[in-house]
């Protein structure tokens, strides 16, 4: 398990929550933009919860492991929308054409006109 420990405290999570949430986090700051996200967490008492965390621009945090003897708290869907929300924040990877007829053979001379002559 991980514990996210941020300027008010700290929540402990699963390691897999926890590195979505780091990496949202991160893509959220370069994007100037803030989320909130509710994640399972283990309460000092050690029982499952869940806790409210408000990511932005502004947010610091430390990941660290801890060790504890409760089961790892997961949410393998709430990490897949945490993937794919960050994934819509990054920019498009380009992919290059398989079709090589979209490119020119250079080997071929191209003829290029003369402009048009103005009108004295």
């Amino acid at each position: 398990m991980k514990r996210i420990v941020y300027s008010g405290g700290s929540v402990v999570t699963g390691d897999r929550v926890a590195d979505a949430v780091l990496e949202y986090a991160s893509e959220l700051a370069r994007q100037e933009s803030s989320d909130t996200l509710q994640i399972p967490s283990v309460t000092d008492a050690g029982t499952a919860g869940h806790t409210q965390l408000l990511l932005g621009p502004a947010s610091q945090f430390i990941v660290e492991e801890v060790e504890t003897s409760v089961d790892d708290p997961t949410d393998a869907d709430l990490v897949e929308r945490i993937r794919e929300k960050t994934a819509h924040l990054q920019a498009p990877k380009p992919v290059a054409s398989t079709d090589l007829t979209d490119y020119p053979d250079i080997d071929d001379t191209t003829e290029v006109p003369d402009p048009p002559l103005a009108d004295a």
